[in-house]
């Protein structure tokens, strides 16, 4: 039989949406992949989603709470199924699997992988979270195995801070990639354009700089289109209410089109323009997929967004926490040519091409089980 490899993460939705290509991979050669995570709330249909052949452990966790209590049970819980299953080789995401995850496999023997994808809600507000949550990575990373992380930024924090052993992380410099078959280049030739902004509805992605924006746009190109593609996601601290954003839509500034399960034909429609004011991200998903299907690309100048754009080659770059600075990109995206406008979006596929094709990204995993378990 083929070795155990697990992937564990806080929501099923995001380890088959975010690894699905690496998981089928896997499964492919010939290795028997299961995940474990919780299902519950509205990504509970993604069962209905997973790759052949791939099982499933659902498992409770509290993703954003801080009972120790909670987290205590879900340890717990992670040790139980590490016993019981004995895969080769775990790989970790998002920092409750990291934390808790990385201390039960390393009590068990069990080589594994953390993926720190950004710094996150803890590391991004200051104080007694920030310094728990950095206390508790360090005690725990040092056990992994191997660390994979994706930004130069996040790289250098995590050494410089201790946080991480310069032997044992990886940086991968394409993030964690995208699939540029399963997102396939798109024309983008139309007019008007329209402004999208992919993502969970929240306020540290740049909700209300978003509506400040269509706002002031709006007022002088009402034929422009703002629209908002994700989830509400009430369990997480800075989420923003559903009547707040029918508030907002009802006021014209912005449309919301809820969620999809065909990201593919809703970004890719044409005159799309991808907007992603975040203040803090890993290696931001929805501006590689859009540089995949040829969408220019307007987002904040911070580490995990910067990356996705050659300023006044595929898109422009504002300051972060700024609604007037991400209209002012948008004023300069509609000033543009139509040739001009074409120009971005061959160029954000050849930045997609060249920089973020995931199958660098599958070598890198490899590489990492190579290494570790042999072939």
């Amino acid at each position: 039989m083929g070795k155990k490899i697990l992937f564990v993460d806080n929501l099923l939705w995001s380890v088959v949406n975010f690894r699905g290509f690496i998981i089928r991979r896997l499964r492919d050669e010939g290795y028997r992949v299961v995940l474990v995570a919780p299902k519950e709330g509205e990504y509970g249909k993604t069962i209905n989603y997973l790759p052949e052949g791939v099982r499933f452990i659902p498992v409770k966790m509290d993703r954003c709470g801080t009972n120790p209590f909670h987290d205590f049970a879900y340890f717990r819980t992670l040790l139980k199924i590490y016993r019981k299953e004995r895969p080769d080789y775990i790989f970790h995401y998002t920092i409750k699997p990291n934390i808790y995850g990385t201390v039960a496999a390393s009590s068990l023997g069990i080589p594994c992988t953390s993926l720190i994808a950004g710094l996150g809600y803890a590391f991004s507000e200051g104080g007694f979270s920030k310094h728990v949550a950095a206390y508790l990575y360090k005690k725990a990373i040092r056990h992994a195995t191997k660390v994979f992380t994706l930004s130069e930024d996040n790289y250098n924090f995590l050494l410089s801070n201790g946080i991480c052993l310069p032997d044992r992380t990886i940086w991968l410099h394409g993030g964690e990639g995208v699939d540029l078959k399963a997102y396939p280049f798109m024309p983008n030739a139309g007019e008007p354009p329209r402004f999208l902004l992919v993502g969970r509805m929240l306020a540290d992605k740049g909700y209300y700089e978003f509506v400040e924006a269509a706002r002031i746009v709006r007022a002088k190109h009402p034929e422009v289109h703002f629209q908002l593609l994700g989830t509400v996601d009430p369990s997480y601290p800075l989420n923003i209410p559903l009547d707040r954003i029918y508030e907002d839509v009802d006021s014209g500034a912005v449309e919301y089109l809820g969620t999809t399960d065909n990201i593919q034909a809703e970004e890719g429609k044409r005159g799309t323009v991808v907007v992603l004011p975040s203040y803090h991200e890993g290696m931001s998903r929805a501006l590689m997929e859009a540089l995949s299907m040829g969408k220019p690309v307007i987002t904040t100048d911070i580490p995990g967004c910067r990356e996705t754009v050659e300023e006044g080659k595929n898109g422009f770059l504002v300051p972060k926490r700024d609604g007037k600075a991400l209209a002012e990109a948008c004023f300069r995206y509609i000033a543009l040519s139509a040739e001009e406008k074409e120009a971005f979006s061959l160029h954000s596929r050849k930045m997609a091409e060249e920089i973020f094709d995931i199958e660098k990204v599958y070598v890198e995993y490899k590489k990492v089980l190579t290494e570790s378990i042999g072939k």
